[in-house]
């Protein structure tokens, strides 16, 4: 019966062009696949007929592959058609030049602030060594790189205007941008001083991030709020800085604002008017106690301002360190 098994066995692998005659052990009569079956059976999948005798193509007869390859450029056409027609839809719809949605139908209602110099963004502490200019010398460049989009060549042309003369807001020509005068910034924080750092009196800069079309409402006797009844000045937006806990005002000392009065009226609103420059404000810290921590909040004062230190929204956080 042995030899008979083996008879059929020689007799089915005999027409088979998938299997050598070699066998894997001794009295074994299973027989193993040698690199050149592999390489046989390979080609019959990548081109070679099916067990009908038709021609197929990595398994896959003609006319299938035909039908798929229709398929899927119709679907991606449609797709790439559906994109298009969206894009176009949204370049039609939308202004590059003003927002759909602007105050009070926007969710931005309150600016939020911003200061300099900040050469390392994942950082609000602005430290130096008085004298060593090591320390700070990143931060004179920086407020050198932002404050040079204000020099008097910058800001010329037909889109700017002279606004010196207006003592409130503007009631015309709003597409128009008021010149800012890097003169009020004052005479203590200015580059020829390294803005305060090298005697260590540092000066930050501050100033309101843009939003469009947003106005400042102006203060009345009335509604003036008790923190800055002293110092406010209609059509400014007062600016108040201090420290944080009580330890940080007993030794932040006393603070210089230039201009003295915060941010005018004038020079909103934003409505992305071409070369428009917000209006700025240096603090100094003439008298900061050296060899402390301080945490600093400025902020700024409008009827339509709502500071929310959570929100970022009216105000700004920095620290400050002088050695």
């Amino acid at each position: 019966m042995a030899s008979s098994i083996t008879q059929i066995s020689a007799q089915g692998s005999a027409p088979s062009v998938a299997f050598s005659q070699t066998t894997i052990g001794e009295g074994s009569h299973l027989y193993k696949e040698t690199f050149q079956d592999r390489i046989r059976q390979w080609r019959q999948w990548l081109a070679g007929t099916d067990f009908e005798g038709h021609y197929v193509i990595m398994g896959r007869a003609a006319q299938n592959w035909l039908f798929l390859i229709i398929g899927y450029t119709v679907l991606y056409a449609s797709l790439v058609s559906l994109g298009v027609t969206f894009m176009a839809a949204f370049y039609w719809v939308i202004d590059w030049n003003y927002p759909m949605l602007q105050p009070p139908d926007s969710i931005l209602q309150t600016p939020g602030m911003n200061f300099r110099p900040q050469p390392n963004i994942y950082t609000s502490l602005v430290y130096s060594i008085k004298g060593v200019s090591t320390t700070y010398y990143q931060h004179m460049d920086h407020l050198d790189s932002y404050l040079r989009f204000y020099e008097n060549q910058r800001q010329q042309g037909e889109n700017y205007i002279d606004c010196s003369e207006i003592r409130e807001r503007r009631t015309k020509d709003f597409n128009k941008v008021c010149r800012f005068d890097l003169i009020e910034l004052g005479p203590m924080c200015v580059k020829q001083l390294s803005y305060g750092y090298d005697d260590g009196m540092p000066c930050v800069l501050l100033k309101i991030n843009k939003v469009f079309g947003w106005m400042p409402e102006e203060y009345t006797n009335e509604t003036v709020p008790e923190d800055i009844k002293d110092k406010w000045s209609q059509w400014w937006m007062t600016l108040t800085c201090e420290g944080e806990t009580a330890a940080d005002k007993e030794n932040i000392g006393p603070i210089s604002y230039y201009p003295a009065n915060g941010f005018h009226f004038k020079y909103f609103p934003f409505r992305n008017q071409q070369g428009y420059r917000p209006p700025l404000v240096m603090v100094q810290f003439p008298d900061a106690t050296p060899g402390i921590l301080l945490m600093i909040t400025c902020k700024v004062w409008a009827r339509n301002i709502i500071h929310d230190f959570n929100e970022q929204t009216g105000l700004v956080h920095f620290e400050l360190l002088v050695d």
